[in-house]
């Protein structure tokens, strides 16, 4: 199936909302971060359009002190583009950048965790796509991609439907029109999906549709209930249920569940609607993560506990957003750190276990694991970045013998470069001086096509060739 500009429509909402929090101000100096910690969350939701047409709406956010400001006249100024686009299978349907422009007056106006806010469209026909987003720092050149695979189901007609339900940080009543409006609401999203800390009520929004009426004064009206349930799908609270009148064909449901008791975790939302008029019932359900730091003070076992299940939830959420073919290819990427056991059991996995599996692989790792950030993890894939920008050719960077060096040793401490000339081939020699008392690599291009090959080194199980040299002057 193709889609054309009539069959697919892309409306180009951006807008924000920011995301205060109580903690001391900056000065006038621009904040301090890198590249690997460089990030923002999205989600998205799907609600019925028009003419069999199925709408997505796609939030995002960014922490205000991850943008890097510039001075602009007498203020400071943050740009950055959101891209959003959409693929079924190697076709690129749509894709539309925005570009933003926060301006304050000054430095000391941010504060840690206040967020920007946005909101996109688009509407496509039911089916299997790849929604691939991205959002780039223009002042810092960093950015980030992530994407996710949307299974795009239809909604009917003859029966009650539910539409995903939109978990928000704030809903209000509004009869002024703006991006985040929605039937009388304004819905500003919660795209991390954490609640807790500063954020003690579990609001969302959801739309149901094909609500039958009749005559009897029964019939006109829908029952709903929601309940939260555990990691595990066990209930851990349920709400009472709650008569509605229908008001039309369609309703929309607006509520909230006050989480201020639970303990930090993985919980998930489940929304029941049932029509009497024909004993129908639908339900829909929703991951979301608790996180309240007033946890870390009951002691330090529950401390650290809590801290485990925080990162484990960031985590989780991080693989049930890859595709399972980015899965595969993480774990493929970090197959020189892998033993063979690991190997193999990850071949035998579904794709739940595979992404279960890579979360306890690189936790195994993380040599600070009382930190909300894997370090090894993150310092590893920055290495698998830099060797498929840098080593890029006829296979991806790490699969080359400079990016498997780079991997299992890190980035040399000096490296020595010779071009071609009528004597020698092209080669380059990398120096580590901290490795097993100083040791060295010698790639050299072999078949003049810039693909380096590891002729010769001198670190213990490696390729040691004494008359390596042959291989620059091979005349």
């Amino acid at each position: 199936m193709s889609l054309n500009k009539p069959t697919i429509i892309f409306l180009a909402v951006c807008s924000f909302f920011i995301c205060t929090s109580f903690t001391a101000a900056q000065d006038e100096h621009p904040p301090v971060f890198t590249e690997e910690n460089f990030s923002f969350s999205y989600d998205y939701a799907f609600f019925r359009s028009q003419e069999q047409f199925v709408l997505i709406e796609i939030y995002y956010s960014i922490l205000r002190d991850a943008l890097q400001f510039v001075q602009d006249g007498e203020k400071w100024k943050a740009e950055f583009v959101f891209t959003a686009e959409i693929r079924k299978n190697d076709s690129l349907l749509a894709q539309t950048p925005w570009k933003n422009v926060d301006i304050i007056d000054s430095l000391s106006q941010i504060t840690s965790g206040q967020r920007l806010y946005g909101v996109g469209y688009f509407a496509v026909k039911p089916g299997d796509y790849m929604l691939k987003v991205e959002l780039q720092d223009i002042n810092s050149q960093y950015s980030r991609q992530y994407q996710s695979e949307l299974e795009v189901e239809p909604f009917t007609a003859d029966r009650i439907e539910l539409s995903d339900i939109q978990l928000a940080s704030q809903i209000s009543r509004s009869n002024e029109p703006n991006r985040f409006f929605k039937n009388g609401y304004m819905v500003i999203p919660n795209s991390e999906r954490f609640y807790g800390t500063g954020l003690p009520m579990l609001m969302f929004y959801a739309e149901i549709y094909n609500l039958k009426k009749a005559d009897e004064p029964d019939t006109t009206k829908y029952m709903v209930q929601f309940k939260v349930l555990g990691s595990d799908g066990q209930v851990v609270r349920e709400f009472p249920e709650k008569m509605r009148l229908k008001p039309g064909n369609s309703a929309v449901e607006v509520s909230g569940v006050n989480i201020i008791s639970f303990r930090s975790g993985t919980y998930f939302l489940e929304l029941s609607a049932h029509d009497l008029f024909n004993d129908a019932t639908v339900s829909k359900r929703k991951k979301f993560y608790v996180y309240r730091e007033g946890d870390l003070a009951v002691s330090d076992s529950v401390s650290n506990e809590l801290m485990r299940q925080k990162i484990e939830a960031a985590y989780q959420r991080i693989y049930d957003e890859m595709s399972i073919d980015d899965v595969e290819d993480e774990f493929d990427a970090a197959s020189y750190i892998a033993s063979s056991e690991e190997k193999k059991i990850f071949k035998t996995l579904d794709s739940i276990g595979k992404r279960a599996f890579l979360i306890e692989f690189w936790k195994k790792r993380d040599e600070t694991p009382q930190t909300p950030e894997n370090e090894f993890r993150q310092h590893y894939l920055s290495l698998v970045r830099t060797a498929n920008e840098q080593f890029k050719g006829f296979k991806k960077g790490w699969k080359t013998d400079r990016g498997r060096v780079l991997l299992l040793y890190g980035v040399p401490d000096e490296i020595e470069r010779f071009p071609y000339s009528a004597e020698n081939k092209p080669h380059i020699i990398w120096k580590y001086f901290s490795i097993q008392g100083g040791v060295m690599f010698v790639f050299v291009d072999k078949r003049d096509f810039g693909r380096y090959e590891l002729v010769h080194s001198t670190a213990r199980g490696e390729l040691n060739d004494a008359e390596w040299e042959r291989w620059i002057r091979p005349n």
